[in-house]
């Protein structure tokens, strides 16, 4: 007796889509940024796309080229840190683009600016956004 998938992802194990249904890369975040459109909402849905991916190759795609800059310097550490952040969480090598100084803060970024947040966002935040100096809470990068 066949048994129905119990999720979206082991629906796609069992009926995969073609690589070219997946097109969210971390340099398209920056692209999307430029036609307009905001930061964090193209993050997320990177993110969401990125959970799908079921290939190592799919997801070394998706961090592989670099994002060009984005005229706000916590935005380019950003995609540094998410790009190391997911290389690490998948087994992959980090992107070398990654290490550039550029995706460095001088200061301190906490992302959000909730009463109580720095306390969970410096308890939460992933090796990668710690050491740019990017202070998040877990829950955003836990998609899908």
């Amino acid at each position: 007796m066949d048994t129905e998938p119990s999720t979206l992802r082991d629906w796609l194990r069992e009926h995969p889509p073609h690589d070219s249904a997946f097109r969210q890369t971390i340099a398209g975040v920056a692209s999307r940024h430029h036609a307009g459109e905001d930061f964090m909402p193209a993050v997320r849905e990177l993110l969401d796309e990125f959970a799908l991916l079921m290939t190592d190759s799919q997801r070394a795609r998706a961090l592989r080229d670099e994002p060009q800059p984005t005229g706000d310097p916590r935005f380019d550490a950003y995609l540094g840190a998410l790009a190391e952040h997911l290389a690490i969480t998948s087994s992959l090598p980090r992107p070398e683009w990654t290490l550039q100084p550029a995706r460095f803060l001088d200061r301190f970024w906490f992302v959000s600016d909730v009463p109580g947040f720095r306390a969970t966002a410096i308890a939460q935040s992933p090796a990668a956004f710690r050491r740019r100096g990017i202070f998040i809470a877990r829950g955003p990068l836990e998609r899908c």
